[in-house]
Protein backbone atom coordinates (compact mmCIF):
# COMPACT_ATOMS: atom_id res chain seq x y z
CA UNK A 1 0.00 0.00 0.00
CA UNK A 2 1.54 3.25 -1.02
CA UNK A 3 1.85 5.52 2.06
CA UNK A 4 0.68 9.74 2.17
CA UNK A 5 3.47 11.57 0.59
CA UNK A 6 4.18 9.02 -2.17
CA UNK A 7 3.51 9.29 -5.53
CA UNK A 8 2.66 6.83 -8.12
CA UNK A 9 5.31 6.67 -11.34
CA UNK A 10 2.98 7.70 -13.29
CA UNK A 11 2.32 11.12 -11.16
CA UNK A 12 5.58 11.27 -10.40
CA UNK A 13 6.21 11.53 -13.85
CA UNK A 14 3.71 14.68 -14.22
CA UNK A 15 4.76 16.44 -11.81
CA UNK A 16 8.18 16.63 -12.75
CA UNK A 17 7.00 17.77 -16.66
CA UNK A 18 5.40 20.20 -14.92
CA UNK A 19 7.54 21.41 -11.97
CA UNK A 20 9.75 24.87 -13.36
CA UNK A 21 13.00 23.46 -11.83
CA UNK A 22 13.17 20.95 -14.23
CA UNK A 23 12.97 22.76 -17.61
CA UNK A 24 16.01 20.28 -19.08
CA UNK A 25 13.54 17.20 -17.96
CA UNK A 26 10.53 18.76 -18.69
CA UNK A 27 11.65 19.35 -22.07
CA UNK A 28 13.79 16.14 -23.04
CA UNK A 29 10.99 14.06 -21.62
CA UNK A 30 8.41 15.56 -23.45
CA UNK A 31 9.94 15.58 -27.30
CA UNK A 32 11.68 12.92 -26.77
CA UNK A 33 7.56 10.66 -26.95
CA UNK A 34 6.84 13.45 -30.02
CA UNK A 35 10.17 12.68 -31.92
CA UNK A 36 11.50 8.89 -31.56
CA UNK A 37 14.32 8.26 -33.38
CA UNK A 38 17.88 8.22 -33.70
CA UNK A 39 20.25 10.25 -31.75
CA UNK A 40 23.57 9.39 -33.47
CA UNK A 41 25.89 11.62 -34.66
CA UNK A 42 25.24 13.08 -38.35
CA UNK A 43 27.31 15.58 -40.56
CA UNK A 44 24.44 17.73 -40.80
CA UNK A 45 24.89 21.42 -39.42
CA UNK A 46 21.42 20.76 -37.78
CA UNK A 47 22.15 17.73 -36.20
CA UNK A 48 23.22 17.83 -32.50
CA UNK A 49 23.75 15.32 -29.53
CA UNK A 50 21.79 16.55 -26.60
CA UNK A 51 17.86 16.71 -25.81
CA UNK A 52 18.00 19.71 -27.36
CA UNK A 53 18.16 18.42 -30.59
CA UNK A 54 14.70 17.30 -30.29
CA UNK A 55 13.13 20.32 -30.42
CA UNK A 56 10.85 21.89 -33.03
CA UNK A 57 13.67 23.93 -34.75
CA UNK A 58 15.61 20.69 -35.56
CA UNK A 59 12.06 18.61 -36.48
CA UNK A 60 11.01 20.95 -38.49
CA UNK A 61 14.53 21.09 -40.51
CA UNK A 62 15.16 17.55 -40.85
CA UNK A 63 11.77 17.91 -43.18
CA UNK A 64 9.80 15.41 -40.87
CA UNK A 65 6.99 18.17 -40.84
CA UNK A 66 6.83 17.82 -44.70
CA UNK A 67 7.20 14.40 -44.97
CA UNK A 68 10.27 14.22 -47.12
CA UNK A 69 12.08 12.37 -44.34
CA UNK A 70 10.99 8.80 -43.70
CA UNK A 71 10.25 9.17 -40.66
CA UNK A 72 7.00 7.44 -38.92
CA UNK A 73 5.45 8.25 -35.90
CA UNK A 74 4.53 5.41 -33.20
CA UNK A 75 1.59 7.46 -31.97
CA UNK A 76 -1.65 8.04 -34.19
CA UNK A 77 -2.59 11.43 -35.39
CA UNK A 78 -4.96 13.04 -33.05
CA UNK A 79 -8.45 13.61 -34.68
CA UNK A 80 -7.03 12.67 -37.96
CA UNK A 81 -5.03 15.99 -38.67
CA UNK A 82 -1.45 16.08 -40.50
CA UNK A 83 1.45 15.40 -38.52
CA UNK A 84 2.57 18.78 -38.13
CA UNK A 85 -1.17 19.42 -36.89
CA UNK A 86 -0.98 16.53 -34.28
CA UNK A 87 2.31 17.98 -32.87
CA UNK A 88 0.77 21.17 -32.95
CA UNK A 89 -2.36 20.16 -30.95
CA UNK A 90 -0.42 18.29 -28.92
CA UNK A 91 1.91 21.08 -27.48
CA UNK A 92 -1.15 22.84 -26.91
CA UNK A 93 -2.19 20.52 -24.73
CA UNK A 94 1.04 20.36 -22.90
CA UNK A 95 0.86 24.10 -22.36
CA UNK A 96 -2.74 24.16 -20.80
CA UNK A 97 -1.56 21.68 -18.74
CA UNK A 98 1.54 23.92 -17.25
CA UNK A 99 -1.02 26.58 -17.37
CA UNK A 100 -3.41 25.30 -14.77
CA UNK A 101 -0.54 23.94 -13.09
CA UNK A 102 1.09 26.56 -12.50
CA UNK A 103 -1.47 28.97 -12.16
CA UNK A 104 -0.30 31.64 -13.82
CA UNK A 105 -2.14 35.03 -14.11
CA UNK A 106 -1.39 35.35 -17.90
CA UNK A 107 -0.90 32.93 -19.64
CA UNK A 108 2.29 31.32 -20.69
CA UNK A 109 3.38 31.84 -23.74
CA UNK A 110 4.01 28.94 -26.62
CA UNK A 111 4.99 30.72 -30.30
CA UNK A 112 3.29 27.93 -32.06
CA UNK A 113 -0.21 28.84 -30.04
CA UNK A 114 -0.27 31.95 -31.35
CA UNK A 115 1.18 31.11 -34.97
CA UNK A 116 -0.61 28.12 -36.30
CA UNK A 117 -4.08 26.89 -37.09
CA UNK A 118 -6.51 26.93 -34.77
CA UNK A 119 -4.65 28.06 -32.47
CA UNK A 120 -3.84 31.94 -33.69
CA UNK A 121 -5.85 33.79 -32.08
CA UNK A 122 -3.44 36.31 -29.39
CA UNK A 123 -4.02 35.62 -25.61
CA UNK A 124 -5.19 38.12 -23.50
CA UNK A 125 -4.49 39.49 -20.25
CA UNK A 126 -5.74 40.49 -17.39
CA UNK A 127 -5.94 43.94 -19.08
CA UNK A 128 -7.86 42.45 -22.03
CA UNK A 129 -4.72 43.89 -24.41
CA UNK A 130 -3.33 41.97 -26.83
CA UNK A 131 -0.03 39.76 -26.26
CA UNK A 132 1.47 39.75 -29.45
CA UNK A 133 3.65 36.92 -30.25
CA UNK A 134 7.45 37.13 -28.91
CA UNK A 135 8.92 36.51 -32.77
CA UNK A 136 12.54 36.48 -31.41
CA UNK A 137 11.81 32.83 -30.30
CA UNK A 138 10.57 31.85 -33.54
CA UNK A 139 14.16 32.20 -35.13
CA UNK A 140 14.85 29.39 -37.05
CA UNK A 141 11.22 28.16 -38.64
CA UNK A 142 9.81 30.67 -39.50
CA UNK A 143 10.55 30.34 -43.02
CA UNK A 144 9.11 26.58 -42.49
CA UNK A 145 5.96 28.14 -41.23
CA UNK A 146 5.78 30.50 -44.40
CA UNK A 147 5.48 27.12 -46.69
CA UNK A 148 2.44 25.78 -44.27
CA UNK A 149 -1.12 26.57 -44.89
CA UNK A 150 -1.94 27.12 -41.31
CA UNK A 151 1.49 28.88 -40.53
CA UNK A 152 1.89 31.00 -43.37
CA UNK A 153 -2.04 32.55 -42.58
CA UNK A 154 -1.01 32.84 -38.96
CA UNK A 155 2.16 34.95 -40.19
CA UNK A 156 -0.22 37.12 -41.80
CA UNK A 157 -2.41 37.98 -38.79
CA UNK A 158 1.00 38.68 -36.82
CA UNK A 159 1.59 41.57 -39.71
CA UNK A 160 -1.42 42.97 -39.78
CA UNK A 161 -1.93 43.15 -35.87
CA UNK A 162 2.11 43.12 -34.65
CA UNK A 163 4.37 45.82 -34.57
CA UNK A 164 7.18 46.70 -36.92
CA UNK A 165 9.93 45.00 -34.82
CA UNK A 166 7.48 41.92 -35.57
CA UNK A 167 7.39 42.41 -39.13
CA UNK A 168 11.31 43.23 -39.02
CA UNK A 169 12.15 39.23 -37.25
CA UNK A 170 9.79 37.53 -39.91
CA UNK A 171 11.52 39.90 -42.88
CA UNK A 172 14.77 38.93 -41.69
CA UNK A 173 13.84 35.28 -41.69
CA UNK A 174 12.19 35.60 -44.81
CA UNK A 175 14.50 37.41 -47.17
CA UNK A 176 16.95 34.53 -48.07
CA UNK A 177 14.03 32.76 -49.31
CA UNK A 178 11.95 35.57 -51.22
CA UNK A 179 12.18 33.62 -54.60
CA UNK A 180 11.26 30.49 -53.30
CA UNK A 181 8.49 31.83 -51.46
CA UNK A 182 7.11 33.77 -54.28
CA UNK A 183 6.24 30.61 -56.04
CA UNK A 184 5.29 28.47 -53.11
CA UNK A 185 1.51 28.35 -53.06
CA UNK A 186 1.14 29.17 -49.66
CA UNK A 187 4.05 31.55 -48.84
CA UNK A 188 3.05 33.35 -51.60
CA UNK A 189 0.72 34.98 -49.82
CA UNK A 190 2.94 35.96 -47.04
CA UNK A 191 5.13 37.52 -49.57
CA UNK A 192 2.31 39.63 -50.66
CA UNK A 193 1.51 40.81 -46.69
CA UNK A 194 5.15 41.94 -46.46
CA UNK A 195 5.14 44.09 -49.73
CA UNK A 196 2.24 45.70 -47.83
CA UNK A 197 3.34 46.48 -44.63
CA UNK A 198 7.20 46.35 -44.83
CA UNK A 199 8.95 49.99 -45.37
CA UNK A 200 10.76 51.66 -48.63
CA UNK A 201 14.34 49.80 -47.43
CA UNK A 202 12.67 46.54 -47.03
CA UNK A 203 11.01 46.44 -50.16
CA UNK A 204 14.14 47.72 -52.28
CA UNK A 205 16.26 44.85 -50.82
CA UNK A 206 13.34 42.46 -51.98
CA UNK A 207 13.72 43.69 -55.46
CA UNK A 208 17.27 44.02 -55.68
CA UNK A 209 17.44 40.75 -55.18
CA UNK A 210 14.25 39.58 -57.53
CA UNK A 211 15.86 41.50 -60.47
CA UNK A 212 19.59 40.40 -59.34
CA UNK A 213 19.29 37.93 -62.27
CA UNK A 214 18.65 38.37 -65.92
CA UNK A 215 15.38 37.12 -66.33
CA UNK A 216 14.34 35.84 -62.60
CA UNK A 217 11.77 38.52 -62.40
CA UNK A 218 9.73 37.33 -65.43
CA UNK A 219 10.36 33.77 -64.64
CA UNK A 220 8.63 34.63 -61.06
CA UNK A 221 5.76 36.68 -62.92
CA UNK A 222 5.17 33.56 -65.31
CA UNK A 223 4.61 31.27 -62.19
CA UNK A 224 0.57 31.16 -61.41
CA UNK A 225 1.73 31.86 -57.63
CA UNK A 226 4.54 34.56 -58.38
CA UNK A 227 2.15 36.56 -60.52
CA UNK A 228 0.38 37.41 -57.46
CA UNK A 229 3.38 38.71 -55.29
CA UNK A 230 4.85 40.45 -58.62
CA UNK A 231 1.42 42.63 -59.54
CA UNK A 232 1.31 43.32 -55.44
CA UNK A 233 5.27 44.72 -55.98
CA UNK A 234 4.17 46.62 -58.58
CA UNK A 235 1.57 48.32 -56.80
CA UNK A 236 3.35 49.22 -53.94
CA UNK A 237 6.19 50.30 -55.56
CA UNK A 238 6.91 54.08 -55.26
CA UNK A 239 10.75 55.78 -55.28
CA UNK A 240 11.64 55.94 -58.98
CA UNK A 241 14.77 53.47 -58.37
CA UNK A 242 12.33 50.89 -57.58
CA UNK A 243 10.32 51.83 -60.46
CA UNK A 244 13.44 51.76 -62.50
CA UNK A 245 14.74 48.35 -61.27
CA UNK A 246 11.17 46.58 -61.99
CA UNK A 247 10.40 48.32 -64.91
CA UNK A 248 13.96 47.41 -66.63
CA UNK A 249 13.77 43.67 -64.96
CA UNK A 250 10.28 43.11 -67.21
CA UNK A 251 11.18 44.67 -70.38
CA UNK A 252 13.33 41.86 -71.83
CA UNK A 253 10.29 39.40 -71.02
CA UNK A 254 7.70 41.71 -72.39
CA UNK A 255 6.30 39.89 -75.41
CA UNK A 256 6.22 36.42 -73.19
CA UNK A 257 4.65 38.29 -69.79
CA UNK A 258 2.00 39.40 -72.57
CA UNK A 259 0.69 36.27 -74.33
CA UNK A 260 0.99 34.13 -70.66
CA UNK A 261 -1.82 33.32 -68.96
CA UNK A 262 -0.57 34.87 -65.62
CA UNK A 263 2.24 37.17 -67.12
CA UNK A 264 -0.37 39.27 -69.02
CA UNK A 265 -1.67 40.49 -65.55
CA UNK A 266 1.57 41.92 -64.57
CA UNK A 267 1.51 43.78 -67.50
CA UNK A 268 -1.73 45.25 -67.30
CA UNK A 269 -1.40 46.03 -63.51
CA UNK A 270 1.94 48.08 -64.80
CA UNK A 271 -0.70 49.71 -67.09
CA UNK A 272 -2.96 50.60 -64.25
CA UNK A 273 -0.38 51.57 -61.70
CA UNK A 274 2.33 53.33 -62.98
CA UNK A 275 2.50 56.46 -65.25
CA UNK A 276 2.66 56.94 -68.74
CA UNK A 277 6.61 57.72 -68.74
CA UNK A 278 7.16 54.69 -66.88
CA UNK A 279 5.11 52.52 -69.04
CA UNK A 280 7.01 53.62 -72.39
CA UNK A 281 8.31 50.74 -72.70
CA UNK A 282 5.61 48.86 -72.86
CA UNK A 283 4.11 51.08 -75.65
CA UNK A 284 7.08 50.84 -77.71
CA UNK A 285 7.14 46.68 -77.38
CA UNK A 286 3.29 46.66 -77.92
CA UNK A 287 3.81 48.58 -81.01
CA UNK A 288 6.80 46.53 -82.22
CA UNK A 289 4.91 43.20 -81.91
CA UNK A 290 1.49 44.43 -82.73
CA UNK A 291 0.33 41.40 -84.57
CA UNK A 292 1.55 38.71 -82.41
CA UNK A 293 -0.04 40.10 -79.51
CA UNK A 294 -3.51 40.77 -81.02
CA UNK A 295 -3.76 37.17 -82.49
CA UNK A 296 -3.53 35.59 -78.60
CA UNK A 297 -6.02 35.13 -76.42
CA UNK A 298 -4.65 37.27 -73.75
CA UNK A 299 -2.33 39.54 -75.62
CA UNK A 300 -5.44 40.92 -77.57
CA UNK A 301 -6.35 42.28 -74.11
CA UNK A 302 -3.28 43.60 -73.19
CA UNK A 303 -3.01 45.47 -76.64
CA UNK A 304 -6.64 46.93 -75.92
CA UNK A 305 -4.92 48.25 -72.60
CA UNK A 306 -2.21 49.82 -74.14
CA UNK A 307 -3.97 51.39 -76.51
CA UNK A 308 -7.05 52.54 -73.87
CA UNK A 309 -3.55 53.65 -71.86
CA UNK A 310 -1.30 55.39 -73.86
CA UNK A 311 -1.32 59.02 -74.82
CA UNK A 312 0.08 60.84 -77.63
CA UNK A 313 2.51 60.05 -80.16
CA UNK A 314 2.30 56.44 -78.18
CA UNK A 315 -1.75 55.61 -79.13
CA UNK A 316 -0.97 57.05 -82.69
CA UNK A 317 1.51 54.43 -83.36
CA UNK A 318 -0.35 51.90 -81.92
CA UNK A 319 -3.31 52.60 -83.39
CA UNK A 320 -1.36 52.56 -86.90
CA UNK A 321 -0.21 49.43 -86.25
CA UNK A 322 -3.85 47.69 -85.73
CA UNK A 323 -5.33 49.58 -88.55
CA UNK A 324 -2.54 48.77 -91.49
CA UNK A 325 -3.73 45.40 -90.79
CA UNK A 326 -7.40 45.72 -89.68
CA UNK A 327 -8.05 43.32 -92.51
CA UNK A 328 -6.72 40.47 -91.51
CA UNK A 329 -7.47 41.31 -87.79
CA UNK A 330 -11.06 41.48 -88.64
CA UNK A 331 -11.03 38.06 -89.43
CA UNK A 332 -8.98 36.34 -86.55
CA UNK A 333 -10.57 34.73 -83.93
CA UNK A 334 -8.94 37.41 -81.05
CA UNK A 335 -7.68 39.60 -83.63
CA UNK A 336 -11.11 41.36 -84.55
CA UNK A 337 -11.52 42.63 -80.76
CA UNK A 338 -8.48 45.03 -81.26
CA UNK A 339 -10.46 46.46 -84.08
CA UNK A 340 -13.55 46.65 -82.95
CA UNK A 341 -12.04 48.38 -79.50
CA UNK A 342 -10.71 51.33 -82.19
CA UNK A 343 -13.75 51.53 -83.70
CA UNK A 344 -15.80 51.75 -80.27
CA UNK A 345 -13.33 54.82 -79.11
CA UNK A 346 -15.06 57.10 -81.44
CA UNK A 347 -12.01 58.33 -83.01
CA UNK A 348 -12.62 60.09 -86.24
CA UNK A 349 -8.81 59.44 -87.27
CA UNK A 350 -8.18 55.96 -85.93
CA UNK A 351 -11.78 55.29 -87.44
CA UNK A 352 -11.07 56.46 -90.75
CA UNK A 353 -8.29 54.75 -90.99
CA UNK A 354 -9.90 51.59 -89.99
CA UNK A 355 -12.59 52.06 -92.53
CA UNK A 356 -10.07 52.93 -95.64
CA UNK A 357 -8.59 49.20 -94.93
CA UNK A 358 -12.18 47.38 -94.62
CA UNK A 359 -13.87 49.19 -97.74
CA UNK A 360 -15.01 47.17 -100.09
CA UNK A 361 -14.61 44.02 -97.74
CA UNK A 362 -17.79 44.34 -96.28
CA UNK A 363 -19.74 41.81 -98.15
CA UNK A 364 -17.07 39.03 -97.50
CA UNK A 365 -16.12 39.87 -94.20
CA UNK A 366 -20.47 39.84 -93.21
CA UNK A 367 -20.18 35.94 -93.82
CA UNK A 368 -17.16 34.93 -91.42
CA UNK A 369 -17.98 34.35 -88.05
CA UNK A 370 -15.33 36.86 -86.19
CA UNK A 371 -15.49 39.72 -88.99
CA UNK A 372 -19.73 39.64 -88.97
CA UNK A 373 -18.96 41.10 -85.45
CA UNK A 374 -16.82 44.05 -86.39
CA UNK A 375 -19.06 44.80 -89.98
CA UNK A 376 -22.26 45.08 -87.36
CA UNK A 377 -20.03 47.40 -85.47
CA UNK A 378 -18.98 49.92 -87.99
CA UNK A 379 -22.79 50.29 -88.47
CA UNK A 380 -23.74 50.93 -84.71
CA UNK A 381 -20.89 53.17 -83.84
CA UNK A 382 -20.18 54.54 -87.22
CA UNK A 383 -22.65 56.41 -89.36
CA UNK A 384 -20.51 57.67 -92.06
CA UNK A 385 -19.97 54.45 -93.23
CA UNK A 386 -23.34 53.00 -93.14
CA UNK A 387 -24.13 54.01 -96.91
CA UNK A 388 -21.08 52.64 -98.06
CA UNK A 389 -21.60 49.21 -96.40
CA UNK A 390 -25.70 49.12 -97.28
CA UNK A 391 -24.48 49.85 -101.10
CA UNK A 392 -21.41 47.09 -100.69
CA UNK A 393 -24.31 44.13 -99.57
CA UNK A 394 -27.43 45.08 -101.74
CA UNK A 395 -25.07 44.93 -104.52
CA UNK A 396 -23.72 41.46 -104.46
CA UNK A 397 -25.42 39.49 -107.61
CA UNK A 398 -27.12 36.98 -104.96
CA UNK A 399 -28.17 38.29 -102.23
CA UNK A 400 -30.66 35.82 -101.20
CA UNK A 401 -27.42 33.79 -100.48
CA UNK A 402 -26.43 36.62 -98.65
CA UNK A 403 -29.69 36.40 -96.10
CA UNK A 404 -29.37 33.09 -95.73
CA UNK A 405 -25.85 33.14 -94.47
CA UNK A 406 -25.69 32.30 -91.21
CA UNK A 407 -23.65 34.95 -90.07
CA UNK A 408 -24.54 37.75 -92.58
CA UNK A 409 -28.29 37.79 -91.60
CA UNK A 410 -26.95 39.92 -88.61
CA UNK A 411 -25.41 42.22 -89.87
CA UNK A 412 -28.69 42.92 -92.41
CA UNK A 413 -30.76 42.98 -89.30
CA UNK A 414 -27.93 45.37 -88.00
CA UNK A 415 -28.04 47.34 -91.18
CA UNK A 416 -32.46 47.42 -90.55
CA UNK A 417 -31.99 48.70 -87.21
CA UNK A 418 -29.50 51.63 -87.50
CA UNK A 419 -30.34 53.12 -91.20
CA UNK A 420 -32.99 55.89 -91.56
CA UNK A 421 -34.54 57.14 -94.75
CA UNK A 422 -34.02 56.48 -98.52
CA UNK A 423 -30.91 54.24 -97.39
CA UNK A 424 -33.43 52.32 -95.32
CA UNK A 425 -36.47 52.16 -97.81
CA UNK A 426 -33.62 51.16 -100.52
CA UNK A 427 -32.67 47.98 -98.10
CA UNK A 428 -36.47 47.11 -97.51
CA UNK A 429 -37.25 46.94 -101.53
CA UNK A 430 -34.50 44.80 -102.04
CA UNK A 431 -35.13 42.47 -99.41
CA UNK A 432 -39.19 42.47 -99.73
CA UNK A 433 -38.76 40.18 -103.41
CA UNK A 434 -37.57 37.37 -101.15
CA UNK A 435 -40.15 37.13 -98.51
CA UNK A 436 -40.37 33.12 -99.65
CA UNK A 437 -37.56 32.33 -97.75
CA UNK A 438 -39.11 33.93 -94.26
CA UNK A 439 -39.12 30.47 -93.10
CA UNK A 440 -35.56 30.13 -93.43
CA UNK A 441 -34.24 29.85 -89.93
CA UNK A 442 -31.58 32.35 -90.83
CA UNK A 443 -33.98 34.67 -92.26
CA UNK A 444 -36.62 34.70 -89.49
CA UNK A 445 -34.80 37.55 -87.80
CA UNK A 446 -34.78 39.58 -90.66
CA UNK A 447 -38.50 39.13 -92.34
CA UNK A 448 -39.92 39.35 -88.57
CA UNK A 449 -39.14 42.86 -88.27
CA UNK A 450 -41.65 45.91 -89.75
CA UNK A 451 -39.87 46.04 -93.33
CA UNK A 452 -41.32 49.75 -93.79
CA UNK A 453 -40.39 52.78 -94.26
CA UNK A 454 -38.29 54.55 -91.53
Amino acid sequence: MMKRGELCEEEETLFLSHSPSSPTQNSWSHYHNLFPGDSSSSSSRLSLRSPSDYSLSSYFSNGQCNGSSQFTPTTKYDHGLSLCESLLHRLNIREEEEQEFNNYSVPSFSPWRSCVGSLSNHHQGSSGNKIHPRLRDLQGYVYLMAKDQHGCRSLQRVLEDGSSIDAMVIFNEVIPHVVELMINPFGNYLMQKLLDVCNEEQRTTIILIVTSEPGLLVRIALNPHGTRVVQRLVESIKTKKQIYLVTSALRPGFHNLAINVNGNHVIQRCLQCLITQDNKFIFEDATRFCIDIATHQHGCCVLQKCVAYSTGQQREKLITQISRNSLFLAQHPYGNYAVQFIIEMRDFQATAMVLARLKGHYVELSMQKFSSHLVERCLTHCAESRPQIVLELISVSRFDLLIQDPYANFVIQAALSVTEGSLHAYLIEVIRPHSNLRRNPYCKGIFSRNLTRK
